[in-house]
């Protein structure tokens, strides 16, 4: 019976893979804490749980994709994350000399080259939101020491 077996749904599968594999990362790096109990939870505590419901949601992914068709997986294309991580490199070097609008605004340009499907006009409203919400949060409301505009303005 299990060798006539196959996957119908890859994403299902390989998604209740990643769980599983997220939940070992956590039962591994809590394994030394101790659990306490439900009325004065330890540090292993939290870990344990987590861990344990994303097995669960692991294996239902996986016995789900024996029995319901679903979604190929389309093939990785490496140039977007190249850009997407290129994006980050550039926004980390510019933080400091230029302050957080101008490296936001500049990363927002960079990371969009990675979809296609990005239009000149959604760009810019997007790095202003961006950029205003960053600031707002960041700066005004956590009061964070981030320079927002370059030291020579």
């Amino acid at each position: 019976m299990l060798s006539r077996m196959h996957i119908r749904a890859p994403k299902d599968f390989w998604s209740g893979v990643m769980f599983i594999a997220f939940a070992a990362v956590a039962l591994i790096a809590s394994h030394s804490y101790s659990l306490g109990r439900a009325g004065r939870m330890g540090p292993g505590y939290f870990p344990l749980l987590l861990g344990c419901a994303l097995v669960l949601i692991g294996l239902i992914l996986i016995v789900r994709s024996f029995f319901t068709a679903g979604d190929r997986i389309e093939p990785m294309r490496l140039l977007p994350l190249g850009i997407i991580a290129a994006g980050i490199v550039v926004f980390g070097l510019l933080l400091q000399p230029l302050g957080l609008v101008l490296a936001l605004l500049a990363v927002t340009v960079i990371t969009a080259f990675a979809s296609r499907e990005s239009r000149p006009l959604e760009i810019a409203a997007l790095a202003v939101v961006l950029t205003a919400f960053s600031v707002g949060i960041f700066v005004v409301a956590l009061r964070l020491p981030l320079p927002i505009w370059p030291a020579f303005l």
